[in-house]
């Protein structure tokens, strides 16, 4: 899996970036933090946060999230340590 720049963000920031949604056009839908091991990377502790790519403060479609995320760190996140492996259900 890739090594990412990622902005992370809590519960509350993700609703607020979720709302500026529009349906057809460029839209964020952060994802859950939720490998434990992404708490031993040094940054406190993430479980239980969201990503979304940092792309998108250079994405000009995606103008409306530059004031809300131009402040937050930018972090560069190995998805293997942030995210459990998907597991595929067995029928």
């Amino acid at each position: 899996m890739p090594v990412l720049a990622m902005i992370i963000m809590d519960a509350t920031e993700r609703t607020a970036a979720m709302a500026l949604n529009e349906i057809g056009v460029v839209g964020v839908n952060p994802r859950l933090i939720d490998n434990p091991l992404a708490n031993q990377l040094g940054l406190g502790t993430l479980l239980g946060l969201y990503v979304t790519g940092a792309q998108l403060l250079n994405d000009p479609a995606s103008e409306r999230w530059y004031e809300m995320f131009s402040d937050n760190d930018i972090r560069i996140l190995d998805s293997e340590v942030i995210f459990l492996p998907f597991v595929e259900d067995e029928e």
